[in-house]
């Protein structure tokens, strides 16, 4: 699996530089959003790693490779999702480098201090993109997924935000008891999270993720066993 996932990086080597450009870009664009700045770059720069190695692996009829050999359908499957991480390790690392590079040169461009909460967040998105991605192209391949992993990821920065504010703004004038009920609870919760530590937050939220990449991920495996090559 380990091999799987350097293949992949091999693959990569010419793409990271225009990532890193694609990071710097990122935290000046998004720089007066709090914590958007991290997110947009890991989110977006994990994205166009994991779509560039897809598209090699496509035009080089890779899967078809891999399946003539003596690997198992799950080894493919999960180095995918490890791949990832590694992707967005290296954004992450990216983004401290880009920050480094503006505190010390004197770049007029403020970025604010990558923290604890931020990487957190950062994760968590990219969790998110992957797990709901991944089954698709497990299940109809490259070429059909290609479009939803582009409606995936502008929902990420445009539709979702805004979706979520005005469902929220509207469902706040809605009498259902139900709804309030829900609303109450999330409320609740909210509250609840701010009596944590930082590390009590960030732990929870990247246990759900790793909970949903794991059943993302079994649910891809089911998808990827029952294709054929």
């Amino acid at each position: 699996m380990v091999n799987l996932v350097w293949k992949d990086l091999l693959l990569l080597k010419r793409s990271l530089w225009f990532t890193a450009l694609y990071v710097l870009l990122a935290l000046f664009v998004f720089r007066t959003m709090p914590g958007g700045a991290l997110s947009a770059a890991t989110v977006g720069a994990t994205y166009m790693l994991m779509i560039q190695a897809l598209t090699q692996d496509d035009k080089n009829k890779s899967e078809i490779m891999l399946n003539s050999l003596p690997l198992r359908r799950q080894d493919i499957v999960l180095a995918k999702y490890l791949s990832v991480f590694i992707y967005a390790i290296l954004a992450i690392i990216g983004c401290l480098l880009a920050q480094s590079m503006v505190s010390i040169i004197g770049i007029p461009m403020p970025i604010g201090w990558i923290s604890l909460e931020k990487i957190t967040g950062a994760l968590v998105a990219m969790a998110v993109l992957t797990s709901i991605y991944f089954p698709i192209y497990f299940k109809f391949g490259y070429l059909r997924s290609r479009m939803v992993g582009m409606i995936l990821f502008l929902a990420c920065f445009f539709f979702l935000p805004m979706v979520i504010g005005l469902t929220v703004q509207e469902l706040g004038g809605v009498g259902n008891p139900a709804i309030r009920n829900i609303l109450a609870m999330l409320q609740e919760a909210g509250n609840w999270l701010q009596t944590q530590a930082d590390w009590q937050i960030a732990t929870y939220f990247l246990a759900l993720a790793l909970i949903l990449m794991a059943a993302s991920a079994r649910l891809s495996l089911g998808f990827y066993r029952r294709r054929e090559f």
